[in-house]
C-alpha cells in the first residue's frame, strides 16, 4: 500500500513539472508574438541580446522612437540583435516594450549613430537614406 509520503512526494513532483511546462510554453508564445511583431515592421530577429525591467520616466529611447510612455510607471523590454545591418556593416537592435505580458511598443537602435534610436516603421526610410542595407 502507498503511504500518505509518497502521494503528497509524487503530488508535489507532478506539480512542479506540471508549473514548469506551462512557464516553457508561455515563454515560447512571448518569443512568437516578439518575432511576429518585428516581423510587421519588416524586421528580421538574429538573436536575443538582453532582458530587463526600465522606469518610464525621462526613458528617452522611446521619446526618440515616438513612443508615448506616460500612461505607465515601468515597462520590461526585450532588446534583440536584427539581421540587418548598416551600410557601414555596423549592427542593428530592436527593443521591444512589454507591460503585463502585452506589447506596447519598441523603438530600434543604430549602433555607434548619434542619437542612434528609431521607429520601428523608418525601415524604408532609412534604406533610402542610405543607412542600412536592403
Amino acid at each position: 500500500m502507498i503511504s500518505i509520503k509518497k502521494i503528497i512526494v509524487l503530488y508535489a513532483l507532478f506539480s512542479i513539472v506540471f508549473l514548469i511546462g506551462c512557464s516553457k510554453e508561455t515563454t515560447e508564445q512571448n518569443n512568437v508574438k516578439h518575432i511576429e511583431y518585428l516581423k510587421s515592421f519588416g524586421w528580421h530577429i538574429e538573436e536575443k541580446i538582453s532582458e530587463r525591467t526600465q522606469d518610464t520616466k525621462n526613458f528617452l529611447p522611446a521619446t526618440n522612437a515616438g513612443v508615448d510612455l506616460k500612461p505607465y510607471n515601468e515597462i520590461y523590454i526585450t532588446t534583440y540583435l536584427l539581421k540587418e545591418k548598416q551600410k557601414t556593416g555596423k549592427k542593428i537592435y530592436a527593443s521591444i516594450y512589454l507591460v503585463n505580458e502585452d506589447i506596447i511598443g519598441g523603438n530600434g537602435h543604430l549602433e555607434t549613430w548619434e542619437p542612434g534610436d528609431f521607429s520601428l516603421k523608418d525601415k524604408e526610410k532609412l534604406i533610402n537614406e542610405g543607412i542600412i542595407i536592403k
